[in-house]
Formats: structure tokens, sequence, C-alpha cells
């Protein structure tokens, strides 16, 4: 008999989800799913259980990107998997969640059948991408050599946000969300000085002109939608 694969599926479409979770674990008794709506009973469930193998994640959470708790997950347990489940099957979104190290990537019209095999072939410790974002994966390699142009090439920035450290990232995230340095700089227990100094870095490896240039480099990147 084997042993359970324990799931964190976070989804604020409870419908969906539970709906999902059903299907699922009829393909496969093995799954058992712990399900959230939102980053804090995800991540309270994930502090008061070590044994998730896999966090299934959609890429907009009330419309805050999935991809924000995805270090506060790894922060509890480094050795879990991430399977990102979304609508969205573009270039941006794509790239961007591989500039994240996730193992997994389903759109939300694959058949039941195709996230089974998704959950299962990353449960073995291998990555699972469908056929559109392979696609996408394929053509990015591709054209990773050429020239880039600042105002044009998207790929420029996500180049560049890769540069960044954790830590500017962290000050990036919490700047697109309209947080004040003050405030930013009380949340994570720093000096003004140190998180003025951090933005001033995040400014400038991003080209970043002010802080509407911010918010819609953010939201190229997938780190924060409208509403």
């Amino acid at each position: 008999m084997q042993s359970q694969l324990k799931i964190l599926f976070v989804d604020d479409h409870v419908g969906l989800r539970d709906g999902m979770k059903e299907m699922l674990k009829s393909k496969n008794p093995d799954f058992d799913f712990v399900c959230a709506s939102d980053y804090e009973t995800a991540l309270e469930a994930l502090k008061n259980n070590p044994d998730f193998l896999i966090a299934i994640l959609d890429l907009n959470l009330d419309g805050k990107s999935g991809l924000e708790i995805i270090p506060e997950i790894k922060k509890i347990n480094s050795s879990i998997s991430i399977m990102i489940y979304t609508m969205f099957n573009d270039v941006l979104h794509v790239q961007n969640v591989l500039l994240n190290g996730v193992q997994g990537y389903v759109t939300k019209d694959a058949t039941i059948d195709e996230v089974a095999l998704a959950i299962t072939t990353i449960s073995k410790g291998n990555s699972y991408y469908n056929k559109a974002a392979t696609e996408i994966m394929q053509s990015l390699l591709t054209n990773k050599g050429r020239a880039h142009d600042i105002t044009n090439d998207l790929s420029y920035l996500f180049d560049n946000y890769k540069e960044l450290s954790a830590k500017e990232r962290e000050i990036f995230i919490l700047l697109s969300q309209n947080m004040e340095i003050i405030d930013i700089a009380r949340k994570l227990g720093k000096s003004e000085k140190t998180v003025i100094n951090q933005r001033t870095a995040v400014y400038s490896k991003l080209d970043i002109k002010d802080r509407h240039d911010l918010l819609e480099k953010a939201k190229l990147l997938g780190l924060i939608y409208d509403k």
C-alpha cells in the first residue's frame, strides 16, 4: 500500500478548487489535500504540518501574485515542490514562473488526467510543464542570445529582475504594494536608511523612474495584478 501524498492546494476560487480536489482524489486515492484560500491560511498549514510534498498555487490570489508566497513557503519547508495552476499561459507569466524555480506549470483548461499526471510526476522529483508552457520555454531558450531593447524587450526586465538579491526583491514587492519606507522598515526590522539604500539599488537595476513606473514593472513581472 502506497503512503499518502500530502498536497497543499492554494486557490481562492473555492468551488473550482474543491471540485478539482474531489476529481483528483477519484483518480488517485493517495492524494491527500489540505486547502487554503489565502496566504495566511496556507502558511499556517505549512507550519502545522511538515509532511507536505507539493504546494499547488494559483498565480492570482485576491488580486495578489501567488509568486509572492513562494519564498515564505520555502522558508518553512525547503524541500517542498511548487506547482503553478493558473488560467495564464503567456510568455510573461511562464518566464516569471521560471525565475522562481517552480517544478510545475499547468493551466486550468487542462484535463483532470493531465493535472493528476503533473502531480504524480512532480512527486517523483521531476518537473512538469504543459504543452503551451513548454513551447514558450523552448522559444525563450532559442532567443536567449538576442540583443535587448530596454524599452521594448520585456526579457531585459526579467534578466535584470534575476540580478536582484533576495532582500532587494523583498523590498521591490513591498514597494509595489504601496508600502511607505517607514512601514517597510518596521515590517523588516531594518533602519529607514537601509531600506532607502535598497530601494535605490532596485530602482537602478530595474531602470525605474518613479512610483508609477515601479508599479507598471511589477505588473509586467506578474508580482501584482489589477483587481
